[in-house]
């Protein structure tokens, strides 16, 4: 059974093959070259013990030069093909994975926060991207210098090649022993990093919040486990990686003492010259360079892995798709476009939420919602939007269950507007036409769409209009200004219904009476979630939500009764008067 590295390897690096290719030819080239100087090196020797004429110095000199020149081209020629395709992989597995994330139910993503999202898309891409180039690099290079050297060297005398080899065995013995302990200690530092990721975004975010409060030293506190987590991976890392290297040295020292020693007695019995010993001497330290790497390649090597497993730990969250489900469009009213029955959910933790919910929307319906806080109104549009999927009930949209329709399908027949305008750190044209098809969408349609939110005026009074940048989650505005922005970006998009989840809780009651009668205007079904009253008595009908049930359903004069009760019992038998009791600060 293959890795999630190996499978990593034969999606993105596999196809980049032929600049592996052209790299491993240039490295072998390279060793050749590199090879060979030494021999040149021992026929100078040679040379000096037979006291041959200057200019076959003179000559040998220049042969090296040139092949020292030529080595150097080369070998830059092999690390850039060599790195392109680990340059190339990084940016496809980015794509790929952002991509992959973007199409994932939320519920699927909710273990994740969003440092750690950003930290395997960064610091484990990145770790890939050193395996599958400068890792592949090294690897080739150990293959190829060990074979060839080893080859030069017995070629010399093949019992000082052996005395030479066999320290270095138990090198390769002490590698085997310490990498699981090393890939052990790259995953608690990776896994740590993430979370350390994390906390560290949601603290730049909040950092006025961490100010106000004088909550510094709390936030610290806050970070320090997972700072002395990576602390000590990392020093585990360390004695490991220092106990090799020692080791190795003790062995290639033994190395050279066998040369020493044997090749001595054969230079004596006039087996071998003292230029034969040079150049054994000279491959014997290239020979150092393959165990030298192993350690390199090892410490690589085991940052990839769990990097590996961690972004497969991703890409493995199944993408919203349609469900091959049995419909059963015969027992709903075929005038409802929106029909929800008997739907029932509760979270993966077993808490309930929504419990045996039925109602229908005709098109161009005025529905209202209202409920006390908690009793599942956003649970209930995050389904009807398949931004979760339920698995009791039934949810049909014209007819047809939405589990059997592609979410983007969904998406289109409905546009909803959450609870938390989100905006993005743009201008305001682009946070407009954010998701429509051409973002270069007309002035008329931009200001008919603001004119209805009641946010024109407000543009137009910003220093660049349509193209000013509201900054990060847009604070430049002031709360109303960001709920309207957003639903006018809702107003854009062409929709058979519009579901409103409490959206205009920033607003003042004159902008919100505008918006009303804008919103009543559209030719959308609309579903609307709303503690307000102003809100709720022109909906063709209002159902009321409790601990997630629908406790009444009628008009507004039907149920205005529940309504108050709920109310007195939300606001401590405070009177619900036309006003609200939720008076928003707002800044105009």
């Amino acid at each position: 059974m293959s890795t999630p590295l190996q499978r990593l390897g034969k999606k993105y690096a596999a196809p980049q093959w032929r600049w592996y290719l052209g790299g491993t030819l240039a490295l072998i080239v390279t060793n050749i070259i590199v090879l060979e100087i030494p021999q040149l090196a021992k026929e100078i020797i040679n040379a000096l013990a037979t006291g041959n004429s200057l200019s076959t110095y003179t000559t040998l000199s220049l042969v090296i030069i040139g092949l020292g020149l030529t080595q150097v081209l080369i070998r830059t020629a092999s690390r850039m093909l060599i790195f392109w395709p680990g340059r190339t992989l990084e940016a496809s597995i980015k794509d790929d994975v952002f991509t992959h994330i973007l199409r994932v139910p939320m519920s699927l993503l909710a273990p994740f926060s969003i440092g750690d999202l950003t930290s395997r898309l960064n610091n484990d891409v990145t770790q890939l991207r050193i395996f599958f180039a400068f890792g592949a690099l090294q690897a080739l290079n150990v293959i190829f210098i060990s074979i060839f050297t080893v080859t030069k060297m017995a070629s010399i005398d093949p019992v000082l090649t052996i005395l030479a080899i066999f320290p270095m065995i138990p090198m390769l013995l002490l590698t085997k022993v310490m990498m699981p302990r090393l890939y052990k200690a790259m995953r608690e530092s990776t896994e740590a990093m993430g979370r350390l990721t994390g906390k560290i975004s949601e603290t730049f975010a909040q950092a006025h919040m961490i100010q106000v409060m004088n909550a510094q030293s709390a936030m610290i506190s806050r970070t320090r486990p997972d700072t002395e987590a990576i602390y000590e991976a990392n020093i585990r890392t360390v004695w490991i990686r220092t106990l090799i290297w020692p080791v190795m040295t003790i062995l290639i020292g033994l190395s050279q003492f066998a040369t020493l020693a044997w090749g001595g007695r054969q230079i004596i019995a006039g087996q071998l010259s003292v230029g034969d010993i040079m150049a054994f001497n000279i491959y014997i330290g290239m020979l150092t360079f393959p165990f030298a790497s192993l350690g390199i390649i090892l410490n690589v090597y085991q940052r990839a892995k769990p990097a590996s497993e961690r972004l497969e730990d991703l890409s493995g969250l199944s993408p919203e798709h349609a469900k091959n489900l049995q419909e059963i469009s015969d027992q709903i009213p075929t005038k409802a476009m929106l029909a929800v029955k008997n739907l029932s959910f509760a979270w993966p933790d077993g808490r309930p939420c929504l419990s045996e919910i039925s109602f229908t929307v005709i098109p161009g319906e005025r529905v209202g919602i209202f409920g006390n806080i908690g009793c599942g109104k956003s649970t209930l549009f995050n389904i009807i939007t398949r931004l979760i999927d339920h698995s009791q009930g039934e949810v049909l949209l014209n007819g047809k269950s939405i589990l059997t329709m592609p979410p983007s399908d969904v998406r289109r027949s409905i546009a909803y507007g959450l609870q938390q305008p989100l905006l993005f750190s743009e201008s305001v044209r682009s946070n407009l036409c954010l998701g429509l098809p051409d973002e270069s969408t007309s002035t008329e349609r931009l200001e008919k769409a603001t004119r209805m939110a009641q946010v024109y005026d407000d543009i137009m009074r910003l220093p660049e209009t349509w193209d000013t940048p509201i900054g990060e989650k847009g604070i430049k505005l002031s709360g109303g200004q960001k709920q309207r922005l957003a639903l006018a970006r809702l107003l854009l998009r062409p929709a058979e219904m519009i579901i409103l989840d409490d959206v205009l809780s920033a607003v003042d009651h004159d902008t919100e009476h505008r918006l009303i009668h804008s919103l009543l205007e559209t030719k959308s079904a609309l579903l609307i979630a709303s503690h307000r009253v102003s809100i709720l008595e022109p909906c063709d009908k209002v159902l009321v939500m409790r601990d997630g049930r629908i406790i009444g359903s009628g008009s507004y004069g039907d149920v205005r009764s529940l309504i108050e009760t709920i109310s007195l019992e939300e606001s401590d038998a405070k009177p619900l008067n036309k006003a609200s009791t939720n008076q928003p600060e707002v800044r105009q």
